[in-house]
């Protein structure tokens, strides 16, 4: 009887334990989207994975802070890192790639093309 307890609550903890790691995923989505809309970045779902997982103490008890990765983009053809921080499903910090100014996204002059007959 006591083993099988035992095995119904391991069980049950790894569950709850998988379901708020795919909780927090969608946590990491949504602060991503928000923040890339005010920068006016497009965030690339797909690109969104957890890099680090550690425990920190937050007044006075402790809670995991995890560091997830991701991709964003500026015009849609190119790729830049970003990250944001996870406290418990809280947004503690963020990084993200700042845009092209406007000289560097000004298109460069065309050389001259001669063109033979």
């Amino acid at each position: 009887m006591s083993t099988t307890l035992i095995a119904l609550l391991a069980i049950a903890s790894l569950v709850w334990a998988w379901m708020d790691v795919l909780r927090a995923r969608e946590f990491a989505i949504a602060h991503g989207h928000r923040l890339c809309a005010e920068a006016g970045l497009q965030l690339l779902d797909q690109s969104v994975a957890v890099r680090r997982v550690r425990l920190v103490w937050r007044d006075g008890l402790p809670s995991l802070l995890r560091r997830y990765a991701f991709e964003v983009s500026v015009d849609g053809s190119d790729r830049r890192p970003g990250h944001l921080e996870l406290v418990g499903h809280h947004l503690a910090g963020w990084s993200l790639p700042l845009p092209a100014t406007t000289a560097e996204a000004a298109p460069r002059p065309l050389p001259h093309l001669y063109v033979v007959k």
